[in-house]
């Protein structure tokens, strides 16, 4: 498959991670729209959100929750979520992007 974001999770592209599990990952976007500007995708490939389990989608969302508590901006962040080529989605994997201008945020990238 020659999906970035699907490379990114098997280790054959690089990229400054955040958090992953056997679920998710959580990384830096290259070219950021924020001070902070994280990109949370779903490990398994799948191009539209109404192909996503909702379980999965549990868990992305309580995962950006916890970021959120994390980095001490529960109330200054904006998701975005581009569904397909004509809202703007240039990647074909599910993500949401994950913006905040807060200034002073300390974002801890793990080692893979």
């Amino acid at each position: 498959m020659n999906c970035i974001f699907c490379q990114i999770v098997k280790r054959e592209k690089p990229a400054k991670v955040y958090y992953e599990d056997e679920n998710i990952i959580v990384f830096a976007d290259i070219l950021p729209k924020a001070t902070t500007h994280l990109l949370f995708c779903t490990r398994v490939h799948f191009v539209n959100l109404k192909d996503v389990p909702q379980e999965l989608l549990l868990k992305l969302f309580d995962r950006i929750k916890k970021t959120a508590e994390e980095l001490k901006i529960e109330d200054n962040y904006r998701l975005l979520l581009n569904n397909g080529p004509k809202s703007g989605q240039i990647i074909p994997h599910v993500h949401f992007h994950f913006m905040s201008n807060e200034p002073d945020v300390r974002l801890k990238f793990i080692e893979r």
